[in-house]
């Protein structure tokens, strides 16, 4: 069996059953949007995320790839025959210590970004509403 066929029969249905409904998504309002409605409004979405919030996300994903990494070395550990496979215990190993070190920039940075947030909200609670301080601070990397 080719490996095409499985996907293909996936994106078919997804496609009939666009063709069926009439629609390709609903809002919680029960709003049916159709397909360039939905990716309209999520490219819209996509843009308005904050700095924060795009740290934060890296920071899920940099912990899902640090716990493969760390499940490999292990399984590869138990699972190992005469010392044949240490060549990916030692690649693994390489790869788990430069994702620690992402882990700790990426860290860092979503502290920074997190107490220049915490700033902008001080200077809004002041009355301090002034647009030249607000724009230099979100500025800041």
């Amino acid at each position: 069996m080719r490996w095409w066929i499985i996907p293909t029969i996936i994106v078919g249905l997804l496609i009939l059953r666009i063709i069926i409904r009439g629609y390709f998504w609903k809002t919680k309002s029960k709003e049916k949007l159709s397909f360039k409605e939905f990716m309209k409004r999520w490219k819209g979405g996509i843009e308005g995320i904050t700095p924060l919030q795009a740290t934060k996300t890296q920071l899920m994903g940099i912990w899902i790839t640090i716990s493969g990494i760390i499940a490999g070395i292990i399984i590869n550990c138990l699972v190992r025959i005469q010392y044949q496979w240490i060549w990916i215990t030692v690649i693994l190993s390489g790869s788990f210590i430069l994702v620690i070190i992402n882990f700790i920039s990426t860290l860092q940075k979503y502290w920074k970004f997190k107490k220049i947030e915490e700033e902008i909200k001080k200077l809004n609670e002041q009355g301090g509403n002034n647009d030249e301080e607000i724009q230099m601070c979100s500025n800041m990397p």
